[in-house]
């Protein structure tokens, strides 16, 4: 069984399996889309998060963990994990100018070095019918 996470700046949060990981992201799409904003969650789904994109996505996290209801608090986790990360990629472009994004990875060694080293633009080649390098 595959462990993912988040990634970002020098932190790596491990969460659960692929299909755990599937669940939080249906539920973060769908709460996006309230908020009219779908490229977030579906950058996070397949690629990462832009540099200009973090505070927005900080700010939503941060809404969304104080309106979880019962049933929801299951993602609290999740989350937090997306916090973060956000703040150590923000962190880590501060200090030595270099963005490590905030993205999903496989959280196994040795996938997660590949994951950590794999270049941004091998995301930003992804077609619409590609699967993230997470699943694969």
């Amino acid at each position: 069984m595959k462990h993912v996470g988040f990634m970002g700046g020098s932190s790596l949060v491990e969460l659960g399996d692929t299909s755990e990981m599937i669940d939080f992201l249906k539920f973060f799409s769908e709460k996006m889309e309230r908020y009219g904003d779908s490229e977030l969650s579906n950058r996070l789904y397949k690629k990462y998060i832009k540099l200009e994109q973090l505070g927005a996505l900080a700010l939503i996290v941060k809404e969304l963990k104080v309106k979880l209801s019962s049933g929801e608090d299951k993602y609290l986790e999740y989350l937090s994990g997306i916090e973060t990360c956000i703040e150590s990629a923000e962190l880590f472009y501060k200090s030595w100018g270099i963005y490590q994004p905030l993205k999903i990875a496989v959280t196994d060694v040795p996938y997660y070095i590949e994951d950590k080293n794999r270049p941004l633009e091998q995301y930003d080649t992804l077609g619409p019918n590609e699967s993230p390098f997470w699943l694969r």
